[in-house]
């Protein structure tokens, strides 16, 4: 073992021990242990919180390295820290990674557990996200056991689109364990489904199983940047939210509930996953003339060493056949969000990338739900 990973081993357990009973206190999470085979695991878990890679380390035996996208290491002494203490594997967001492949290997082969979140992003709508189909062939070859670990409670004790932590109930399961002579016994497929099944959650069918209140200040706060289109006028943009309450110009008021629901003035109730469904409908629907909608943003040149190249005011505008900042953004090779509003664009042949921001309440769930109606067969990762 070489001195930083003793350094890893080292900082993994202190904050593990530092950690634990803070989680416990301010999460009220309660996690199952991950089991410790004798050697190296490879853990997958579904993704809801910012805090899942902590909440997945403290319920492991033993120290295990984390996959992370590349963003980590813009985020100043944080970045830094990270790095140097937990040396996470990077992958740029939204891309197919043979890079993040290799490196996921090269340490299980080493020796080490590695953790990975499939759905490469948290849920804006309370489901489990589609998880890439070769996520059951990496499993298979990594020659480790896998462990399929479950959160539950994540996604409304800090809603991807919101701002703070809801004090609620969060549980951690290990939902299924697989030695490596399991895994080869099995066809890639079947590996991918056994992971798609035990990841699968529904926050809203939680809640109508065993319902749980989630206590937190302005809990609507935001909730714009996740819903563009009014439920009752179906115009997009004109959401407002207002600490527990969202509304629009045309009369539509609502409040955002403790348990998760949003409940109009006249008495309709709905979930989030129902309404985001209905807003995706409504996109497909729109006819392919014309700008369908703009924001002004800041947009920064990222370079492949992950070093900002530039930073520029532009408009961001979509339309049916391209996307426009500034100047058009052709032949785009993927496009993903990163915490609430993010955005990030690939464009094709180019070593780095776009990174998009706006005001706080900033929706850039439109734009990537657009870019995947009109480029189905290109890589998208929320």
């Amino acid at each position: 073992m070489t001195r930083d990973q003793r350094r890893h081993v080292r900082a993994f357990a202190f904050f593990s021990a530092l950690l634990r009973p803070a989680m416990r206190l301010l999460l009220r999470f309660r996690g199952e242990r991950i089991p410790d085979p004798g050697g190296p695991v490879f853990v997958l878990c579904n993704h809801n919180t910012d805090l899942d890679c902590i909440l997945v380390g403290l319920s492991a035996r033993r120290q295990i390295y984390f996959v992370a996208t590349e963003t980590i290491v813009r985020m100043g002494l944080l970045g830094k820290l990270v790095k140097r203490y937990f040396d996470p594997i990077l992958h740029r967001k939204g891309v197919q990674g043979a890079a993040t492949v290799r490196a996921i290997l090269e340490r299980i082969r080493a020796g080490f557990s590695v953790a990975l979140f499939p759905e490469g992003n948290r849920s804006f709508n309370g489901q489990t996200c589609p998880i890439p189909p070769a996520t059951g062939k990496l499993a298979r070859m990594c020659g480790a056991t896998l462990i399929t670990y479950r959160l539950t409670g994540g996604y409304l004790t800090s809603p991807r689109w919101g701002r703070g932590i809801r004090r609620g109930k969060l549980s951690g399961t290990v939902v299924g364990v697989y030695p490596p002579e399991t895994l080869k016994a099995m066809s890639a497929a079947e590996v991918q489904a056994i992971i798609e099944r035990d990841l699968w959650t529904d926050a809203y069918e939680e809640q109508e199983h065993a319902p749980v209140r989630f206590r937190g200040r302005a809990r609507a706060e935001f909730l714009e940047s996740m819903l563009f289109r009014c439920p009752r006028c179906s115009r997009f943009g004109t959401l407002r939210s207002s600490r527990h309450r969202l509304s629009c110009g045309c009369g539509f008021d609502a409040a955002f509930t403790e348990t998760g629901f949003l409940e109009s003035a006249d008495g309709a109730k709905f979930t989030l996953t129902e309404l985001d469904g209905a807003q995706r409908e409504a996109l497909a629907a729109l006819p392919d003339d014309g700008c369908i909608f703009s924001d002004e943003v800041t947009l920064r040149r990222i370079g492949k060493d992950h070093a900002v190249i530039s930073e520029t005011a532009v408009t961001l505008k979509a339309f049916r056949d391209r996307f426009e900042a500034g100047e058009p953004l052709d032949q785009i090779e993927a496009m993903s969000i990163v915490q609430r509003n993010r955005l990030l664009i690939y464009p094709a042949g180019n070593n780095g990338h776009l990174e998009i921001t706006g005001v706080p309440a900033f929706n850039a769930l439109k734009y990537f739900y657009l870019f995947r109606l009109t480029h189905p067969s290109v890589n998208g990762t929320l």
